[in-house]
């Protein structure tokens, strides 16, 4: 062997083991590296959209609290002037009037302290369940000094509507028995009320209502010709009807025509399950 072979073969062993060498060190060394870096901005990324997303709310926030504390700061109570059960009664009324609440004042008892006292008193009702929230909410908000307790809700179960609750509540109304604050005879009534609408209790799978109105059931009906926004069909009966877009059937509407490829849409809501049924023309 020549040394010029020699010396080339040895270079090149020295420059594959420096390759190799370089390699083992990206792959086992740096690449683990890398990928925690990576691993750690992408958490930082995700903090930073988190705290603009904060920043971003922090003027709405403001406004939201200056609102609410000149609202605390503003919101003046007051005691009923006497102890007389038929006053509170009269006021609850009086709040019960905007929105229907039907309910029984039952007094229960009286206690006093030096320069207050308290009426015990229990309220039995039926409601709508917005209407109830919103008569708790003006009870809470209204002039007099007055604590809710122990609240029983629970549905009726009653067709056609499953709005309606039946509800109990043990309320507190604070009276001035030495005439210390001005009160007026009749309170201010708030006209505050709720932002929730949704009622827990609403069933969400509730009972079909039978086909009183005879309206076309399209599950027991064949569609039997097409046109430009309009279907005929065979219906239950065996009698030929016609139908529009938004038209109303048993349990649904129509809610699409296609004439091209001979189909009709209805949306059923069979108690609470929404389905889709899609009827065609057979060729």
């Amino acid at each position: 062997m020549s040394y010029a072979l020699r010396n080339t073969i040895i270079l090149l062993v020295v420059l594959l083991s420096i390759l190799g060498l370089g390699y083992a060190y990206l792959a086992f060394v740096q690449q683990p590296q890398i990928d925690s870096l990576e691993t750690v901005i992408s958490e930082r990324e995700t903090e930073l959209r988190n705290k603009q997303n904060t920043a971003a709310q922090l003027e709405s926030l403001l406004t939201q609290f200056e609102e609410s504390s000149a609202f605390i700061e503003n919101f003046e109570k007051t005691l009923f002037r006497t102890s007389d059960p038929d006053q509170i009664y009269r006021f609850l009324s009086i709040l019960s009037a905007t929105d229907p609440v039907a309910f029984d004042f039952t007094f229960n008892d009286s206690t006093m302290t030096d320069q207050y006292g308290v009426v015990q008193s229990q309220i039995t009702g039926q409601a709508s369940h917005r209407a109830l929230l919103n008569f708790i909410s003006r009870i809470e908000h209204s002039e007099p000094v007055q604590k809710i307790s122990n609240i029983t809700i629970s549905p009726t179960g009653a067709e056609p509507s499953y709005n309606h609750v039946n509800f109990t509540f043990n309320i507190s109304s604070y009276f001035d028995r030495l005439a210390l604050i001005d009160a007026p005879v009749t309170p201010g009534v708030s006209d505050r009320i709720t932002m929730s609408t949704h009622n827990p209790f609403f069933p969400l799978i509730r009972s079909i209502e039978p086909n009183v109105d005879g309206l076309t059931n399209v599950e027991e009906s064949r569609l039997v010709g097409i046109g430009v926004g309009v279907v005929y069909l065979m219906n239950q009966n065996g009698r030929m009807v016609t139908h529009r877009e938004n038209d109303r059937v048993y349990l649904g509407r129509l809610v699409s025509i296609d004439v091209n490829a001979g189909r009709a849409t209805f949306r059923l809501n069979k108690g609470g399950i929404l389905e889709t049924v899609t009827m065609e023309v057979q060729r």
